[in-house]
């Protein structure tokens, strides 16, 4: 008996190890899992905030004729590029669509009273455009049609 008193010590300090590592990978896990949700979290924050002033400065150009307003955007949001594309929407009504390159995360904003089609009343048409976010400067123009450009 006296001889399997070191072993019972060796045993315990060999499960309290185990469990530290346990311990340590279960936080360093949740680490992880939390980072990644905020990092999601952020990106549509910011993809929803160049939409927003995208979206305004479209808005802005419809009312006129022959304008043009040039804006500054992030290269980058969150470590990624992205493009932002004029569509025409399933309604008809014009539609901001801001995309990461990789296609795997996008915001769609409907701009209303802002059309495709050349027979609209209002003659705010949109053109079928697009450009990366790579530009960092973009102008939206408005001569016949909506238009964002690369400058």
């Amino acid at each position: 008996m006296r001889h399997s008193k070191g072993q019972y010590r060796i045993i315990s300090e060999i499960i309290l190890f185990s469990v530290g590592i346990l311990i340590t990978g279960y936080v360093i896990v949740n680490f992880n899992s939390l980072q990644d949700s905020t990092m999601k979290i952020t990106f549509e924050d910011q993809m929803n905030s160049v939409a927003d002033v995208v979206a305004t400065a479209v808005i802005k150009v419809a009312h006129e004729n022959n304008a043009s307003v040039r804006l500054v955007i992030p290269d980058k949001i969150s470590d990624s590029i992205y493009m932002i594309a004029l569509r025409e929407g399933a309604e008809g009504d014009g539609e901001l669509i801001i995309t990461k390159l990789d296609g795997t995360e996008s915001v769609r904003k409907k701009l209303f009273n802002i059309n495709h089609d050349n027979t609209i009343t209002s003659n705010n048409v949109i053109n079928n455009s697009e450009v990366v976010s790579s530009a960092q400067f973009i102008e939206i123009v408005k001569n016949e049609k909506i238009t964002i450009l690369r400058r």
